[in-house]
């Protein structure tokens, strides 16, 4: 979408991209409620549990304001408010969800890698449990 902003293709390109963009955060949103009304533990279970859903629930909060942000930049852009060379909110968006994207790496691999998975159960073994 920013490509195409900055090639001046204001028809097509900006329109299909953010709108992909609001499909896979609102995705990705679902897919994490989903994950929450399956989850076999609560937030009062562990501190596994509350560390879970407090990462989990921020970065969830997050996609939800990086998404109604993107349909305000799909309305802006309908409107033409934005051209190749101003598109600052635009840009400001992009900007944030590389950070959220940035932030879910991070949290995939501390949440369910490091603590809740295999790379957990090897440094237990690696260690004979006296951790």
């Amino acid at each position: 979408a920013h490509k195409s902003m900055r090639l001046k293709d204001y028809d097509v390109g900006p329109f299909i991209g953010l709108l992909m963009t609001i499909l896979c955060g609102a995705v990705f949103f679902l897919v994490q409620v989903r994950e929450y009304y399956w989850n076999s533990y609560s937030i009062a279970d562990s501190v596994y549990g509350s560390v879970f859903y407090l990462l989990t629930g921020f970065h969830g909060a997050h996609v939800v304001v990086g998404t109604i942000w993107l349909m305000v930049s799909l309305a802006r852009l309908w409107r033409g408010e934005f051209s190749s060379q101003r598109h600052f909110g635009f840009e400001a968006c992009i900007w944030y969800w590389h950070f959220v994207d940035v932030v879910w790496v991070s949290l995939w691999f501390v949440v369910y890698v490091w603590f809740g998975g295999w790379l957990y159960m090897w440094w237990f073994k690696m260690w004979d449990g006296d951790i």
